[in-house]
């Protein structure tokens, strides 16, 4: 399968924003992140540490630090509880969303929220119009991510693009996780999006599980704080920047992270939880070895993966047959 280790272009338009620049990876996982198809075993979507997942993003260039896990964060409150003179620090979140009708999953990087916040949206999240509502009554900032991860055609491609448009200003082109044809599908949508709406926010993440990918993938905009850079990300003042980690980077880490989950359920001393507890973890987690063992991970991710580029490459045709893309040579 080819690799594409490039990163999608910066389209450069009147929007773009003046320097200096600041810089912060909006997409990072921790270990607060749970892998919910299978809780019974205790694992986790990232086994990431968040004093060194803070450590790396700062030593790798980044400005301002924030964690998007999944459905939850506990994972940032923890660890400003840990650090609270951090002036660089906040806290984000990654929802998982549907659309009622189709059942269409859609992932939304919430920033800069409380507890109570997040309490709601938890509530309101199973509605991807009644979630969009509350943020915005709420005034905060959020973004679209990864637009076409889960897009399986339920609606006309035209019909859930313009949808997304009247629901979301700020998305995703940039991707460290996905496959380059999908970031490229993406951005180029957006460039000519914002040409004729005047008003767009295209932001970047790394999406890593492990600690390589950080800041691999990064948004840069004006702000000496991390208020003034949300703030400018808000107006539209921003870009992406960082390349995709292709396929068999990604494969890695998948296994990466299956390898981290056996190796923290067979710490029978772990003090987090009971015998009990453990016990269960430990039982599930061998049923699956077999599983494991015999490729089915790699099997999985290779063809969601080359679904991902089929269908991206089909997109892009067809969007620009309809003037709703352009090529990037133009």
């Amino acid at each position: 399968m080819p690799e594409h280790t490039r990163g999608t272009r910066s389209h450069a338009s009147a929007g773009t924003p003046a320097l200096p620049l600041s810089r912060a990876d909006l997409h990072v996982h921790t270990n607060a992140s749970i892998f919910k198809y299978f809780k019974a075993a205790n694992s986790h979507d990232s086994y990431n540490d968040p004093d060194e997942v803070y450590r790396l993003a700062k030593a790798r260039g980044m400005d301002f630090v924030t964690f998007s896990d999944h459905d939850t964060v506990e994972g940032c409150l923890r660890f400003q509880d840990r650090h609270p003179d951090l002036a660089d620090f906040f806290v984000s979140v990654e929802v998982e969303t549907w659309f009622p009708k189709t059942g269409h999953r859609i992932h939304v990087n919430v920033f800069d929220l409380d507890r109570h916040q997040h309490a709601v949206i938890d509530r309101k999240r199973r509605n991807i119009f009644d979630l969009v509502e509350y943020l915005r009554a709420e005034d905060l900032l959020f973004s679209a991510n990864h637009l076409f991860q889960s897009y399986r055609m339920r609606q006309a491609p035209e019909v859930f693009f313009e949808t997304m448009l009247s629901l979301f200003d700020v998305f995703e082109v940039k991707n460290g996780s996905m496959a380059y044809q999908h970031n490229a599908l993406v951005e180029d949508l957006m460039v000519v999006a914002k040409e004729k709406r005047g008003h767009l926010a295209l932001v970047g993440g790394s999406d890593a599980h492990t600690y390589p990918p950080i800041a691999s993938v990064f948004t840069m905009a004006p702000g000496k704080t991390w208020k003034e850079f949300l703030a400018s990300i808000r107006r539209g003042e921003c870009l992406s920047w960082g390349s995709e980690m292709g396929f068999t980077k990604v494969l890695g880490d998948v296994y990466r992270s299956i390898g981290k989950h056996y190796r923290q359920v067979t710490d029978l001393k772990n003090p987090e939880y009971t015998r009990r507890e453990k016990a269960q973890h430990l039982f599930f987690s061998l049923m699956s070895v077999p599983i494991f063992a015999a490729g089915v991970p790699a099997a999985v991710f290779s063809l969601n993966y080359a679904k991902q580029v089929a269908l991206s490459r089909n997109l892009t045709r067809r969007f620009r047959k309809k003037g709703l893309s352009r090529s990037r040579e133009e």
